[in-house]
């Protein structure tokens, strides 16, 4: 929602320092306690360690190609009379709706293993939606969309994480499939860190601050981790 309430008020701080901070923030969690917090698990359910790189590797593929879907999509839509931008608008910001539920998914399964695991992974996933937000608001006004329709959407997005977290919380899950949807959201958060955010933090210039931002968002949840894991 601040995000979204970020784009509409367009305020004058750079936002590219904000995504190539998330960025590092998705990352950090990928590598330093959803990926390991998977294979720890694994091991006593006897699930192989190519299995989990199998799903890590195809679900970044997954997000890769329905990423590719919507921009052909967008594309398409664009080049029709009538109201082809309007739907494309709509089409982009219910694929990022869709997108922040199952961002709560990983949210509510994460505190299903652990506390503190759940604390990181809403960390960065809070990270994360603040540009989902941003999106959300930018596609809807590029194609035309009123403020309140651009708002309407954005509400949408911000309920769709805590309802998929709820969802995923209350279910029974057993061990096996959990260490199995921590592979597939460390192959999603890698994919939306290192191919989605990045980039766009770095579009339209190279600086060392972008570079210090992504590096202090690693930093800032390894820092996190280890004092998580001395606490508990």
């Amino acid at each position: 929602m601040v995000g979204g309430i970020f784009a509409l008020r367009r305020t004058g701080i750079d936002i590219n320092i904000i995504f190539a901070f998330a960025a590092g923030a998705l990352i950090g969690i990928s590598f330093f306690d959803m990926l390991p917090e998977s294979i720890s698990i694994s091991a006593g359910t006897g699930i192989e360690l190519n299995v989990l790189m199998s799903v890590v590797v195809l679900a970044f593929l997954l997000f890769h190609t329905l990423d590719q879907c919507l921009i052909c999509l967008h594309a398409t839509t664009d080049e029709r009379p009538g109201h082809g931008p309007q739907i494309s608008g709509i089409l982009k910001a219910a694929g990022l709706s869709v997108h922040s539920f199952l961002d709560g998914v990983a949210i509510g399964t994460a505190f299903y293993v652990t506390f503190n695991l759940g604390l990181l992974v809403a960390l960065a996933v809070i990270f994360h939606d603040f540009s989902d937000g941003l999106n959300t608001v930018t596609v809807m006004r590029r194609s035309g969309s009123s403020t309140r329709s651009a708002f309407g959407w954005l509400f949408l997005d911000s309920v769709t994480p805590m309802i998929g977290a709820v969802v995923a919380f209350l279910a029974e899950i057993p061990l096996s499939i959990i260490a199995v949807i921590l592979a597939f959201f460390t192959g999603e958060f890698l994919y939306l860190g290192a191919t989605d955010l990045l980039p766009e933090a770095h579009r339209h210039r190279v600086s060392f601050k972008l570079l210090f931002a992504t590096i202090l968002g690693i930093a800032v949840i390894y820092t996190t981790t280890q004092l998580l894991h001395t606490v508990g």
